[in-house]
């Protein structure tokens, strides 16, 4: 923890801009209290994590669990601080609020409102994120969640990347977009991974954004959607992970025809070069179906050839009895993912698998969609 209470009850605070020197000679001079369990503290110093304050003993404070913060969510803590106590009208470290019973990294109040902002650097149980999350709400506090930038991913540009179901509970949205908001607090800076774009199982596609703390405000900045450039650029990854599953499927495949993407190619003698471009375009929202979308588009239209149907009969009862044939999510967000799908077809005059689109329309088309 960074926060303690001297013997006259006086509030220390450890921030960046206190020198070793004045660190030893408080160690020296004063005796340190926990805030919460008025129990006794020590002020370590060490090389490793950043100077902080301990319990001589532990207890069944509820502030305990602070004793096992990385250096990392120790740092971040302290610069976050820094950076919101000039620009917010007030701020507090580690502040237990009683009526929650809950410490929030960071509470702060703005223009009437009030934030609990968690710095989250550890896996934890999504359903205790929820919890705390329902705590704030009910008593009119804003959480504000802000993750550990993930290790060893690129630091710019339009990227691949993996993120983990830790990472992806973090989403926020903005004008159709989904975004994640991190802090890099080994380089002092704020991390965007925004225009996220859901490929296969953890991987994903975005545009990432350092944004150094001088640059950011609060409220927080929200991310731009994407230029045509930058939309082709990752129309042009998204391709590349379509040629790869391809060649996956063709080379690795042990299922033979009882894969139901190559049985729907053998059986409507089709090979893979063949599909058209409107087969394995990025839906929004396509998270909620898992599989990479030229499988389940192509399942589609197999559905289609099977059941001689056209796309403008896939009303609601089949569109479900579609997602059943093809054993993927029956749930509301998987059957708005391919009504979505179906509804995008149509706009651009395609009923069947012979209806041909030019590379530039389909390109206009998907773009245009995104601004949605």
């Amino acid at each position: 923890m960074l926060v303690a209470h001297n013997e006259h009850g006086e509030l220390i605070v450890i921030t960046e801009d206190i020198c070793l020197k004045q660190l030893q000679y408080l160690r020296q001079t004063t005796t340190f209290y926990c805030p919460q369990c008025k129990q006794p503290l020590q002020l370590k110093i060490g090389r490793v994590k950043i100077p902080h304050f301990a319990h001589k003993r532990l207890n069944d404070c509820d502030a305990s669990f602070s004793e096992g913060e990385s250096p990392i969510h120790l740092l971040g803590k302290q610069q976050l601080f820094s950076f919101f106590q000039k620009r917010v009208e007030h701020i507090a470290l580690e502040s237990y609020l009683s009526p929650l019973q809950q410490r929030p990294d960071l509470f702060l109040i703005q223009q009437n409102r009030q934030y609990a902002i968690e710095f989250q650097c550890s896996v934890i149980p999504s359903e205790q994120i929820d919890e705390r999350t329902a705590g704030y709400e009910r008593y009119g506090i804003i959480p504000l969640w802000i993750t550990k930038t993930p290790n060893k991913l690129p630091t710019f540009g339009i990227r691949k990347i993996i993120l983990s179901q830790f990472y992806q509970q973090f989403f926020k949205r903005y004008k159709g977009q989904l975004y994640l908001l991190t802090y890099d607090a080994v380089h002092s800076r704020f991390v965007y991974f925004s225009n996220l774009q859901y490929v296969q199982g953890r991987t994903w596609l975005a545009h990432i954004q350092p944004l150094p703390l001088d640059k950011q405000h609060f409220p927080f900045f929200v991310p731009n959607l994407l230029t045509k450039q930058q939309m082709r650029e990752m129309l042009n990854l998204y391709e590349q992970h379509k040629i790869n599953f391809f060649r996956r499927k063709v080379f690795f495949n042990r299922k033979g025809l009882k894969d139901l993407f190559l049985r729907g190619l053998y059986e409507q003698r089709l090979h893979f070069e063949q599909l058209p471009n409107y087969i394995g375009i990025p839906i929004k929202g396509d998270e909620a179906i898992s599989l990479f979308s030229v499988e389940w588009q192509s399942h589609l239209f197999f559905f289609l050839h099977i059941f001689k149907l056209q796309l403008a009969q896939l009303n609601e009862q089949k569109i479900y009895a579609f997602l059943r044939w093809a054993r993927l999510p029956q749930s509301v967000k998987a059957f708005l993912v391919v009504e979505q799908y179906v509804t995008f077809l149509r706009s651009i005059g395609v009923e069947s698998l012979a209806d041909k689109v030019e590379d530039t329309t389909l390109f206009h088309c998907l773009f245009g969609k995104s601004k949605i």
